[in-house]
């Protein structure tokens, strides 16, 4: 396959989640309460899940992301807070519901970048998340990757063409010289197909699809490229 360029999904794709755990809400709520912040806990909470509930409708239907940080600000506003007031707070609780969550890296993941950057392959991550990426993490993945596109930073998240287009104008390269891979039939293989890339998608279940080619382990596009 002759391609100058190879896209990745991020979760499910590149790294994993480790072990169930409760909404993410709840551990920011209890930072919240630990930062002294007034407000009634339960109406704070059924305001969550109501925005939650019309967050992701509105993602379905627009693909128009919004950042967790500005949920949880909302809601807080909604009980009476002045936004002034609460952005030091919401940033730290939201940092604190971060570190209860655990992704793993699959295995072989980091060697093949490797490979793919000494065979002189630009690189790129287009991910959706409404999570914020840890200052940490996102220095990782900087050192990994040329660009790295968060859909909650664009504000559209796969597979509206826009984040794709915008992925490979800051990579330099043409749709049909770049190959995207993820795990998701839509947002991934659909997505990149719509606007002419190249689709690898990455079988993590029974799920099938019409990409270009279908692989089980990272590694395996080793032999493709």
């Amino acid at each position: 396959m002759r391609v100058k360029a190879v896209t990745f999904d991020d979760f499910n794709t590149l790294r994993y989640s480790v072990g169930e755990r409760e909404d993410i809400i709840y551990p920011i709520l209890e930072a919240l309460i630990r930062q002294g912040l007034n407000f009634d806990n339960q109406e704070f909470l059924e305001r969550y899940f109501r925005a939650d509930k019309d967050y992701r409708r509105r993602l379905k239907e627009t693909h128009r992301e919004s950042l967790l940080d500005e949920i949880v600000s909302s809601i807080l506003v909604a009980c009476s807070l002045k936004l002034g007031t609460i952005k030091r707070a919401v940033k730290e609780a939201v940092d604190q519901g971060l570190l209860t969550r655990e992704y793993r890296w699959f295995p072989y993941t980091k060697r093949t970048l490797k490979t793919l950057r000494e065979k002189s392959y630009k690189l790129g991550l287009i991910s959706n998340t409404h999570w914020r990426i840890p200052e940490g993490l996102r220095e990782e993945f900087e050192r990994l990757f040329d660009v790295v596109t968060l859909s909650y930073e664009h504000g559209l998240a796969k597979p509206h063409p826009s984040i794709f287009v915008a992925t490979l104008s800051e990579l330099r390269v043409d749709a049909g010289d770049c190959l995207h891979v993820g795990d998701d039939p839509i947002a991934d293989i659909r997505g990149a197909k719509d606007v002419g890339m190249k689709t690898a998608f990455i079988q993590r279940g029974r799920m099938k699809t019409d990409a270009g080619i279908t692989i089980k382990r990272l590694d395996e596009l080793e032999k493709y490229l």
